[in-house]
């Protein structure tokens, strides 16, 4: 189930999320033996431990989304997050060589802007300290990002045009996409229980929520409740999720949802993540979204597709002359 949009395993990924095709770990903790690091680009070592890290975000919110990634696919993501490490590091060369230079003001703002996804300075601080890394250390891969992005900026970005016409086109032959179906926006209390529990310490856990149930009855705050008590990252916003399809979540959860009514709080639900409460706050009916209202997202999607193809070509060109010695492919455990 995707129990929020940001969070910490999602942070875990905001490294380069406002670049075009990447996106990494900044939150990965740096290692320093000589025997655990994954590869050399042009003799400048890839931590197998920041490889790991990345791999446990993206596998954080496989498990929000109610997914286990199997034991193949657990084996092909070790690959492709090395190989996509891998390439962000010859990007950062050669944002490096082309003179790309990015400020302690660009820093600290971006730095601010990690912090607003945390309720607090002390949240911040707990989230740092349980990936182990410093404050110093983060300032210093979101200056390396920053640097990729201003030269993806500079050498692809600023070159790439989508004119109208192909936007109109992109509309008329996938209006599939453009399919919006009901949405709900809703906040969850989740106490977590693993199916496999025994049935005394799920009863009890059931027991945990039936007094917060009593408390809402009373009168209390959900959102403030959520902050309190829920186990789920989104308890940083108040067990906000959203607007989400029913798709999204699991069966139980879903079921539960779309029978609400807004402003209405369900009964125990019962999910294989545990026992949750949940407040529906509002509704989006089914449509079409029209050529207008998507317009710009198209124009968007379409740079961006552009925009990575030639990203991925003058990589592919610079890797051909680097130097990259792979040590730990599969960057295990």
């Amino acid at each position: 189930m995707q129990f929020v949009k940001i969070n910490k395993a999602v942070l875990v990924s905001l490294a380069l999320g406002a670049t075009i095709v990447f996106a990494v770990s900044v939150w990965a903790k740096p290692e320093k033996k000589a025997d655990e690091v994954a590869a050399l680009v042009n003799g400048q070592p890839i931590a197998a431990s920041a490889v790991q890290g990345e791999i446990k975000g993206i596998v954080a919110r496989f498990q929000e989304q109610g997914r286990k990634p199997s034991e193949a696919e657990m084996a092909s993501l070790r690959e492709t997050v090395l190989d996509k490490m891998i390439k962000l590091e010859l990007l950062s060369q050669q944002s490096k060589k082309a003179g790309i230079v990015v400020s302690s003001t660009e820093i600290e703002n971006e730095f601010k802007g990690y912090k607003k996804g945390f309720a607090d300075d002390k949240a911040f601080a707990k989230a740092l300290g349980e990936a182990g890394i410093t404050e110093a250390f983060l300032r210093k891969q979101i200056g390396k990002n920053l640097g990729i992005q201003k030269f993806i900026d500079t050498k692809f970005k600023g070159k790439v045009q989508v004119t109208e016409q192909e936007a109109k086109d992109f509309y008329n032959n996938n209006q599939d996409k453009f399919s919006q179906p009901e949405m709900a926006h809703a906040r969850h209390i989740l106490i977590a229980a693993k199916e496999t529990e025994p049935k005394a310490d799920k009863d009890r856990k059931r027991a945990k929520l039936v007094q917060i149930q009593k408390q809402l009855k009373g009168g209390a705050d959900f959102a403030e409740l959520a902050k309190q008590s829920s186990d789920c990252p989104s308890k940083e916003r108040g067990g906000d999720l959203g607007f989400f399809p029913k798709g999204q979540m699991v069966k139980p959860f879903a079921d539960a949802v779309f029978k609400m009514k807004p402003g209405e709080v369900s009964d125990i639900v019962e999910t294989e993540f545990g026992y949750h409460l949940i407040k529906l706050e509002e509704k989006k009916p089914a449509k079409t979204v029209s050529f207008e209202e998507a317009k710009d997202k198209i124009t968007a999607y379409l740079t961006q597709g552009k925009v990575t193809t030639n990203i991925e070509a003058f990589i592919a060109e610079v890797k051909g002359k680097a130097t990259i010695k792979v040590l730990s492919p599969t960057a295990k455990k």
